[in-house]
């Protein structure tokens, strides 16, 4: 493992380190916030008002991520990310503000959060894409690895941290932290230094083309398209788990914060052995393709067990495999969907998965809200659970996708454009020059 982790760090650039520093940071800071604000909304407004503040602060990242999603292809990435946790360190201080003050208005907090949401709207899709144009494509399997795993570094750490202040400590006193970490994050986000490239071909076009061109290129491919519909149904059943249920279960269950924080540290701590060591001692045993089917389906006993039980100890122990397993599904997709489309869009492009990804994090949540007017808790945590059970066989019977997973990374490289040019038209200058006979 440790030869294997020094290999994967040899040859990447300065800029790439710096940016691992601010995934860190960021991760500590949004594990933190997540808890905290979690925990308070749960204590202070009950299912209710935790199920319309998930519903509602989704719906407000649903609509900026189309909207910012072209600032990172516009502008240079580590400016972007840098201003998006400015704007998130933001509403961390309102928020703490608020506590401290003892105020508690559901309409308030939803309307802080809002601000963060728009904030990570910026910051993500650009997060996401950067490590391509810092390292080359032969590299970019073992940077994405590497960066997940400095993100599960400080999601590992961030839970801990908010779920410990929340127990033993004020409320604002843990938002105040929150906004502390994001403020350092931003100061890295600002030094990480990214090769100059042209922006000219970018911003000859108008913002709403952009938006368009993201929006167009994930339709007219066929895989993408199936891929986007049935992640959508897959984050539908995904998020409530992770995100709206989970604090409910716990605070029923009268168990203090720091169990959600153990339960997202947890998490964090699977991802990081997913991909640091899983995920490529998987692949070294069978095709990405089986990796993925094994992952999926792991995925889904896993959340039959956590809506079944009321252990808090046999919660943690799932969730901790949950992370695992899904650092397979995203390095293995992730890797191939990047490369596959021109650097160019690849931060509008990103955009929309995350996009998907928030769709059905505002859904999810919303139809978990109704439920639970009619059903035990219990009962609504066993429905989600087997939804996404039943969305395993689609996702992995989407049209040619066993192909493209098993393609190499430089035969993937801009395979989009090659296999769908009409998905890129108008094509930029800077992507024309990238097509190549089939």
């Amino acid at each position: 493992m440790n030869i294997s982790l020094k290999q994967r760090f040899h040859g990447l650039p300065a800029g790439f380190h710096l940016l691992m520093l601010s995934d860190v940071l960021s991760g500590l800071a949004m594990g933190a916030g997540y808890v905290s604000i979690s925990w308070w909304v749960v204590t202070m407004g009950g299912a209710s008002d935790m199920a319309w503040f998930s519903t509602l602060t989704a719906l407000v990242m649903l609509v900026a991520l189309p909207l910012t999603a072209p600032l990172g292809d516009r502008f240079p990435k580590n400016r972007v990310i840098a201003g998006g946790i400015v704007l998130a360190m933001l509403s961390g201080l309102t928020l703490a503000i608020m506590a401290w003050l003892h105020i508690y208005r559901l309409a308030w907090v939803v309307a802080s959060e809002s601000l963060a949401m728009f904030a990570w709207a910026i910051v993500i899709p650009s997060m996401l894409s950067i490590a391509s144009e810092l390292v080359p494509a032969a590299r970019l399997s073992d940077a994405l690895s590497l960066q997940k795993s400095s993100q599960s570094v400080g999601n590992l750490i961030g839970p801990v941290i908010g779920g410990s202040l929340m127990a033993i400590a004020p409320a604002w006193m843990a938002l105040g932290s929150y906004a502390l970490l994001l403020a350092i994050a931003a100061i890295g986000a600002l030094r990480i230094q990214i090769p100059s490239r042209s922006l000219e071909h970018v911003r000859a076009e108008s913002f709403i083309e952009q938006i368009r061109s993201g929006l167009r290129v994930r339709w007219r491919i066929p895989l993408e398209r199936s891929w986007a519909f049935w992640g959508l149904l897959v984050m539908t059943a995904y998020f409530p788990m992770v995100a709206t249920l989970l604090p409910i279960k716990l605070h029923q269950l009268k168990l203090p914060a720091f169990w959600l924080g153990a339960c997202e540290a947890a998490v964090s701590g699977g991802l990081l052995v997913g991909s640091l060591w899983l995920t490529h001692r998987l692949l070294q045993r069978c095709s990405r393709p089986r990796a993925r089917a094994f992952a999926m389906w792991s995925l889904g006993a896993v959340f039959l067990v956590v809506a079944l039980t009321d252990h808090p100890l046999v919660m943690l122990a799932m969730f901790g495999i949950e992370g695992a397993l899904l650092s397979i599904t995203m390095l293995i997709g992730q890797t191939h969907r990047t490369l596959a489309v021109p650097e160019p869009y690849r931060a509008r492009v990103s955009a929309i998965n995350v996009l998907v990804a928030k769709l059905g994090g505002m859904l999810g949540p919303a139809l978990a809200g109704i439920l639970l007017t009619r059903w035990s808790l219990d009962a609504v945590y066993l429905f989600f659970a087997l939804f996404h059970l039943l969305t395993v066989p689609p996702m992995l019977l989407l049209p040619g996708v066993n192909r493209f997973l098993n393609l190499s990374h430089e035969e993937v490289k801009d395979w989009y454009l090659k296999q769908h040019p009409e998905a890129f038209e108008p094509v930029a200058p800077a992507v024309d020059k990238l097509k190549q006979p089939i």
